[in-house]
């Protein structure tokens, strides 16, 4: 078994303590089939269990293919003068290393670092450090949060639901490191969510968060079009074709973009950017973009790793995620109850 990924890192001590606590090493997984709408992102091939590619996590946390993207975007047209000045090519003018420093929002201390780590050659793996702990973060707010104990006053069953039996109950047939690898996702896009209301928009209640993110994945519509029309809505615009002229797409044909979006066509980074520009407030729908994203991605793996005689259709999957959503959102509930009971008593 091949392992695709949790790369060695070199990066300094404190990140590798970091690392050590946040984050949770993922399972060997085994795909059936490959994955329709990111067929890349795992870096895995039907049939040959492995681990998940370390890139994988740059892609679910930023939506760029790999870490090193996101060091080109963060510095854009300034990346070679970056590469530059990590490895001493050339003397840096002030003007250059300034406009560097405020690609990273005027954190000089941020640019000697990556810096280092370019000249080490260990770029990727300080990345990978970091997303590795900020997904491990993600996940186990949640899973802390929802996996507590309640009984019914009544016949004293378990409330919480427990995963083993829920996914035996499902349309699906997966393997244990599968469900629990769909779980993850939905655990840590949940998060995201909750984090959004608790640090950044406190006038959202909780429940509306949580029902915001079900609304995503609702069946009757791809998650790609659920976004979409969120993001109409604030535009006031009628379709997808008066949407894309209010938020100023350019390009050919612009809308028909719009248009394959909302059938499934891959929803990028670069697309939600471009859409939400012109809003005065973005950044909830920017969030939603991407939370769409990773429950595209949990449905395109789930049919992927289903071994059941048949292939899962996507209508199918989009439904079984939809009913996790709910179960987890229900769970965190009953967890927080379980905590207030005794309060209350």
């Amino acid at each position: 078994m091949a392992d695709r990924g949790n790369v060695e890192t070199h990066a300094p001590n404190a990140a590798r303590t970091l690392q050590s606590v946040l984050s949770r090493p993922f399972e060997p997984l085994t795909l059936q089939r490959e994955m329709r709408l990111f067929p890349r992102a795992l870096s895995l091939a039907p049939g040959s269990p492995g681990l998940p590619s370390d890139d994988f996590l740059a892609n679910f946390l930023t939506g760029r293919r790999t870490h090193l993207a996101i060091v080109r975007h963060c510095f854009g047209a300034d990346f070679r003068n970056f590469q530059n000045y990590a490895l001493k090519r050339v003397e840096t003018t002030p003007a250059v290393r300034q406009r560097l420093v405020q690609a990273l929002d005027g954190n000089a201390e941020l640019l000697e670092v990556m810096a280092s780590a370019m000249r080490d050659g260990a770029m990727a793996s300080m990345l990978a450090e970091l997303t590795r702990a900020a997904e491990g973060l993600l996940f186990q707010v949640v899973r802390a949060l929802s996996s507590g104990s309640l009984k019914c006053e009544h016949c004293k069953a378990e409330m919480v639901s427990r995963p083993a039996h829920w996914w035996s109950m499902q349309a699906c047939v997966l393997g244990e490191a599968e469900y629990r690898f769909v779980d993850r996702l939905l655990c840590d896009v949940l998060a995201v969510n909750l984090l959004d209301v608790a640090f950044r928009n406190q006038s959202l209640p909780r429940e509306q968060a949580l029902s915001s993110l079900a609304g995503l994945c609702e069946p009757g519509a791809h998650p790609f079009k659920h976004w979409l029309d969120l993001v109409r809505v604030a535009y006031r615009a009628k379709d997808l074709t008066a949407l894309a002229t209010r938020a100023g797409l350019d390009g050919p044909s612009p809308d028909n973009n719009l248009q394959r979006c909302s059938r499934g066509e891959m929803l990028t980074v670069e697309t939600i950017d471009n859409l939400i520009e012109r809003l005065e407030h973005p950044a909830n729908l920017r969030n939603l973009g991407m939370q769409a994203r990773v429950l595209a991605f949990s449905i395109d793996f789930l049919r992927a790793a289903h071994a059941g005689p048949d292939c899962l259709g996507w209508d199918g999957a989009q439904a079984i995620v939809s009913a996790r959503i709910e179960q987890l959102s229900t769970d965190m509930r009953l967890s927080f109850a379980a905590v207030a009971r005794p309060l209350s008593g």
